[in-house]
């Protein structure tokens, strides 16, 4: 499709300088009828010639009204049409011969040139049939004139000669011209068409290379043509777009048919047509990522707008380093910021609460037994004092990562003694458990009081989320040379604008919740190289997919 697309392109431009060279002759025409006929006195019949050169300048007009449309075609119906101009040049040339003295006028010679431009132009069966009809027209005038069937038309310079009024009725000259002429339009249509055969090759290798290269790039490749439509692409834009060549090619890119360009491409197009710009650039995101592509326009050394080139990559890993980049970058900014607020609460906590402790006690003192209200009212202050000191220490744990200290256990007995211990709480709440553990999982490198306390976390806001009842599920498996448990829960669920904040430090949807739960749980797993997935709707439930590759887990210590 891209190797006929670019024949036909430059066989359109062919037929514009086929237009432009029957202007020239047309003018060479009627200068030619003008000078022979006015001032050597040669030509008698000056009307048909006038009027043949006016009927092929409307035709040139017609021809030349429809070449843009040619774009929009198959290369055989631009090869087609190309061959219908040829022969109408041929019928008006042997029109214009016989007009000018038949086989007498020496521009008989002029056959050849169309027969070159034949070569050229065509294939090679066709240049032959093109020669073919050329030499039929010019037998068949022969032959009118001979049987006298047409009159003839003489030019007045053989007048001077002897023999001259039998020249277009002598066999032997007949036969010996058209056979002069036969044979010299067959022997150039045989070696242009040899050339040109030998230029299509090398300029076939010369696409198969092309080809080859743009089909084992790394990136996407699209051609557009100058009228919209894409005519290549590789298979990278296949695999990265997930589409099938021939959804794409020969469709316009003005019709939104296109994936991740639309009508964006025509508007650049535009532009490159005008010159305004040669290469712009768009990010689009897609169902799975990212993609940026990257838009060059193609110009011939005259400056022609040729198409344009869509170079497409698919950005997504480089985005999700870059977010991950940025998360680190602000996960050390809060680290940082809550050691520090955190080192400088608690001191003051530890002297308030050492303080209004001794105040109680000498308050308990003088009281004995009974309690009054200033007592329960520092008892209050020591509720509060102890609740900010828990939040101090979880904000200094956050800041200051434990080190790891790994051994190789099982996950499904660390799920089993989780289970037990909620057990109370969970029948309380009228929360029913299904677990499904995978058996003989291999045993990893964990640091079983973090992930404890990671798998703790997930399971405090599982039933918090159920404070109706609802089910739990716990379960394990194998899965791609990673271990994976998921929890899920039938609780109320959360959004998707809130699912991608959950392990945002400090983001909670509790009243009185720290925000750092799942954020230290999330630190966990990655600290031992796993990974964890939010998966949540609202009013259906949420579930927390928990991954730990089997080979590298733990392995690593993070401080």
């Amino acid at each position: 499709m891209f190797t006929d697309n670019l024949k036909k392109t430059e066989l359109v431009e062919r037929i514009r300088w086929l237009i432009l060279l029957r202007w020239v002759a047309i003018s060479g025409l009627f200068i030619t009828t003008y000078v022979f006929s006015s001032v050597f006195m040669v030509v008698k019949q000056v009307i048909p010639l006038y009027g043949i050169g006016m009927i092929i300048g409307f035709i040139n007009v017609c021809y030349y009204s429809i070449t843009d449309t040619l774009h929009k075609k198959t290369f055989r119906s631009v090869q087609l049409h190309a061959g219908i101009q040829i022969m109408t040049d041929h019928f008006f040339l042997v029109c214009l011969i016989y007009f000018a003295g038949g086989i007498e006028n020496p521009f008989i010679i002029y056959f050849l040139f169309h027969a070159i431009i034949g070569g050229i132009f065509l294939e090679k069966k066709y240049s032959y049939m093109q020669a073919l009809f050329a030499t039929s027209l010019f037998a068949l005038l022969l032959v009118l004139e001979y049987y006298s069937v047409i009159p003839h038309q003489p030019l007045q310079i053989f007048s001077a000669f002897r023999y001259s009024d039998d020249l277009w009725h002598s066999e032997v000259y007949i036969l010996c011209v058209f056979f002069a002429l036969a044979s010299t339009i067959f022997i150039s249509v045989y070696f242009v068409t040899s050339l040109m055969d030998r230029l299509r090759k090398s300029r076939g290798d010369v696409l198969f290379e092309v080809r080859s290269t743009l089909e084992n790039m790394a990136e996407g490749v699209i051609f557009i043509d100058p009228s919209d439509k894409v005519t290549m692409c590789n298979r990278e834009i296949e695999k990265t777009w997930k589409v099938k060549s021939e959804e794409i090619i020969n469709k316009s890119v003005k019709d939104d048919q296109i994936p991740y360009v639309g009508g964006v491409a025509s508007k650049i197009t535009e532009r490159f047509k005008k010159g305004i710009e040669t290469s712009q650039h768009q990010e689009v995101k897609t169902e799975g990522g990212f993609l940026y592509n990257t838009y060059s326009a193609v110009f011939d050394p005259t400056g022609k707008y040729w198409g344009t080139v869509i170079t497409s990559h698919d950005i997504t890993e480089r985005k999700k380093l870059e977010q991950q980049l940025l998360h680190s970058e602000r996960l050390a900014t809060i680290g940082e910021m809550s050691a520090k607020v955190a080192h400088e609460i608690r001191n003051p906590l530890s002297s308030i609460s050492l303080n209004t402790e001794l105040l109680y006690d000498e308050i308990s003192k003088e009281n004995g037994e009974e309690k009054s209200e200033a007592e329960n009212l520092i008892q209050s202050i020591l509720s509060e004092v102890d609740t900010l000191t828990e939040m101090s220490d979880e904000y200094l744990r956050f800041a200051r990562f434990p080190r790891l200290d790994t051994k190789p256990v099982s996950v499904n007995n660390i799920l089993i003694e989780l289970s037990k211990f909620f057990n109370k709480e969970r029948l309380k709440r009228g929360i029913t458990l299904k677990e499904n553990y995978a058996p003989d999982l291999p045993l990893i490198l964990l640091d079983v009081n973090q992930i404890k306390q990671a798998f703790l976390n997930i399971l405090k806001n599982s039933f918090e989320a159920m404070s109706e009842g609802g089910k739990l599920s716990i379960s394990t498996r194998l899965k791609d040379d990673c271990i994976e448990v998921s929890i899920t829960d039938t609780g109320s669920g959360i959004s998707k604008e809130d699912v991608q904040r959950v392990f945002d430090p400090f983001y909670s949807a509790k009243v009185n919740g720290t925000g750092l739960g799942l954020a230290l749980t999330m630190k966990t797993v990655e600290g031992h190289h796993g990974e964890i997935i939010c998966k949540s709707t609202i009013d259906k439930g949420t579930t927390m997919v928990v991954s730990f590759p089997v080979e590298t887990c733990g392995k690593d210590i993070i401080e």
